[in-house]
């Protein structure tokens, strides 16, 4: 098991996510201060009523975009490694969690990802995101296929708690039939164009 300095937030982080962050308590501060020095990660995990949910992703500083007077920040952050937390401890005003990094107990199928890949660029189509498509051909995992779709925070953490990719697969297969069948103007919490 490992030890992670916490993040919690109204958010779920995933692999390949970019997620920009203004840094403003001390405590934070101090730990992406921490983390840009020793170039090590962070973990988010998302936060409801005071209470953080049992797995998170680990993040990486990827830019500096501002740093003020006052020591406040905004920072570029990008999704890492999905893990568990054991049990979690509060040291300095800072959640520290006793985590286990997650493997995939099942490899992805690739005619099963390349049928879904196919309905991702349709939404993109239909977002008029056509002019980034090359880039959205390259995507090899579940989690680079929600760029750009907003889904509510239950299916991301079951998305995260997930260790088989090709049950992640199927999962969005379902979302992604419903929101194409239904059409993107119907779904306005679902899909949004970043």
């Amino acid at each position: 098991m490992d030890k992670l300095k916490l993040f919690p937030l109204g958010l779920v982080a995933y692999p390949t996510k970019v997620i920009p962050l203004h840094i403003f308590e001390d405590r934070y501060k101090t730990l992406i201060n921490e983390c840009l020095s020793l170039d090590k990660e962070f973990g988010m995990v998302f936060s409801m009523d005071n209470k953080l949910v049992d797995f998170g992703c680990s993040l990486s500083i990827s830019e500096v975009i501002k740093t003020y007077s006052n020591g406040e920040m905004d920072i570029i952050t990008h999704g890492e490694r999905i893990f568990k937390v054991h049990t979690e401890t509060i040291k300095n005003d800072l959640h520290i969690g006793q985590i286990e990094f997650q493997k995939d107990i099942t490899e992805s199928n690739m005619k099963i990802f390349d049928a879904l890949k196919e309905k991702y660029l349709q939404l993109l189509l239909q977002l008029g995101l056509g002019h980034e498509i090359e880039r959205h051909m390259q995507k090899t995992r579940s989690f680079e296929l929600i760029e750009h779709i907003q889904l509510p925070h239950e299916v991301e953490l079951l998305l995260i708690s997930t260790r088989s990719e090709i049950e992640r697969l199927t999962i969005l297969d379902e979302i992604f039939d419903q929101i194409l069948e239904k059409g993107i103007d119907k779904i306005n919490n679902q899909v949004y164009q970043s």
